[in-house]
C-alpha cells in the first residue's frame, strides 16, 4: 500500500482537530449573533460593500457585489447571519459539521473575493478558510459530537 491511499480521516484523529472545530464554532456563532442582535440589516451590509467595492475586490467577483449584492443587500445580510449562526452551532456540537465547515468556507471565499484578500497572507477570512478545511479533512465532529451518533446516517461529506 502506498503513501495516502484511503481516505483522510484514516490519517487524522477527529480529537486532533476539536480545538480547531470548537475555535471557528465560537467565532461563527458570535459574530452571527452579533448581527443578529446588533441591527445588521441592509443598510449595514450597503456599507460595508460600499467599502468593499470602492477598495480591491477580485475583478471575477465585482460585477456581482455591484449588480447582485449590493441591490438585495438586506436579502444578503439575513443569509450572511443565519449562515453564519448556523455554521456556528454546527460546528460546536458536531452536527454536520463537514457540511457546516463547507457552509463557512463558502462564506469565508466569499468574504475573500470581496475584499480581494490575497491568498497568501494572514487575513481573517484565509485563516478561517484554513481551519475549516482542516475540520472538514479530519471529520472532526466524530470526537465529542453528535456526527459519531449520525455516522452511518448522514452521507460521508456532511458528517
Amino acid at each position: 500500500m502506498g503513501l495516502l491511499k484511503g481516505r483522510m480521516e484514516d490519517y487524522s484523529s477527529p480529537l486532533a482537530a476539536l480545538p480547531v472545530r470548537l475555535f471557528c464554532g465560537y467565532f461563527f456563532l458570535r459574530y452571527g449573533l452579533e448581527k443578529a442582535t446588533g441591527g445588521f440589516g441592509g443598510a449595514a451590509l450597503r456599507r460595508t460593500l460600499d467599502e468593499w467595492a470602492a477598495g480591491t475586490p477580485y475583478a471575477f467577483y465585482q460585477p456581482f457585489l455591484l449588480h447582485v449584492a449590493m441591490p438585495y443587500s438586506s436579502v444578503f445580510a439575513s443569509l450572511v447571519t443565519v449562515g453564519e449562526i448556523v455554521v456556528g452551532v454546527t460546528l460546536l456540537l458536531g452536527i454536520a459539521t463537514r457540511l457546516g465547515s463547507l457552509l463557512g468556507l463558502f462564506l469565508c471565499l466569499n468574504f475573500m473575493s470581496a475584499m480581494g484578500t490575497p491568498l497568501l497572507s494572514v487575513e481573517q477570512p484565509i485563516f478561517f478558510a484554513i481551519m475549516l478545511l482542516t475540520v472538514y479533512a479530519s471529520a472532526a465532529g466524530r470526537a465529542l459530537g453528535f456526527d459519531q451518533i449520525l455516522k452511518g446516517r448522514l452521507p460521508r461529506w456532511a458528517a
